[in-house]
């Protein structure tokens, strides 16, 4: 009896301090965000329950709609250049193996930058004056294309995906190389000698190896877009209005800006709730996937 008990304490007391650190930094305000959002509170006066006003007015509220289209779009923009550049560059790194270490370093050191001053950066960057962008224009003879890229309205939302989308390419490389050399050399090596080219060979054979790997790229680059925040505040701070603003910005602007604690809390409940319905429906489609 001694004996089991003590294989049972091993495990809780491994597991003890992450389920603390969870339930006090995750789950704990997690449960008082969905009670404030049921309160008409702005942080410092007494809190009045209202129920699921915040929630209808949430659903009428235009700017909220144009908002979570932004972050939508941001997930698909993010979904159809990060995953198959990373992969890509990836698999070049894969195959020239000759200055592998450097390059996956090159593309990696972008991730660990803050996306402070990745904004910053890519706010001069863009700048109609002194922005490198339009000067490049310039100089290829282009000059009709040059613009001030956080002001016009056509160009604003994905002026301030780019940065964003660019940053965090390298994160997906790491993955994918990782997940390249952990795929037994001989079957990459029977491939060829059966007379598949590099790609056949990567379609065929090294795709469905990495398909796990994949999806985890995947659901991280989801979940990372529906809580983006950093690059849409420092560059335009998600105007003009709410034009360029995601949904934790939305959420932050009506929280902390407008003093509005009970619809900011709806918001970050919206946000968590869509974040679960897409990471259960991805979990349901990738569990068919795999049995059949």
């Amino acid at each position: 009896m001694k004996n089991k008990l003590s294989k049972l304490q091993i495990p809780v007391l491994f597991l003890a301090p992450v389920f603390l650190v969870y339930t006090v930094f995750v789950f704990i305000p997690m449960l008082l965000s969905l009670y404030y959002s049921t309160t008409d509170w702005n942080g410092v006066t007494e809190k009045v329950f209202i129920g699921l006003q915040n929630y209808r007015e949430l659903v009428s509220n235009k700017d909220f709609w144009l908002v979570f289209m932004n972050t939508m779009k941001l997930v698909v923009v993010t979904l159809m250049i990060q995953i198959p550049m990373g992969l890509i560059l990836a698999y070049l790194l894969y195959c020239r193996t000759k200055g592998m270490k450097i390059f996956r370093t090159i593309y990696f050191l972008p991730v660990v930058i803050a996306p402070v001053a990745i904004g910053l950066m890519f706010t001069l960057f863009y700048n109609s004056e002194i922005g490198i962008f339009n000067h490049i224009l310039k100089i290829i003879g282009l000059g009709s294309l040059q613009k001030n890229w956080l002001s016009d309205v056509n160009t604003l939302l994905y002026a301030v995906m780019a940065p964003q989308v660019w940053q965090y390419i390298g994160l997906y490389v790491t993955i994918f190389l990782g997940a390249l050399q952990s795929i037994p050399e001989e079957l990459i090596e029977s491939a060829q000698i059966d007379g598949a080219g590099r790609i056949n060979a990567f379609f065929h054979v090294i795709l469905p190896q990495i398909t796990e790997f994949t999806f985890i790229c995947i659901l991280l680059s989801v979940t990372g877009s529906l809580k983006s925040f950093d690059h849409s505040w420092i560059m335009t701070g998600g105007g003009p209005g709410v034009r360029s603003a995601y949904l934790g910005v939305f959420m932050y602007k009506t929280a902390f800006v407008n003093s509005d604690f009970g619809m900011g809390s709806a918001i970050t409940i919206s946000i968590i709730a869509v974040s679960l319905i897409i990471t259960v429906v991805f979990n349901k489609l990738t569990k068919m996937r795999s049995d059949y």
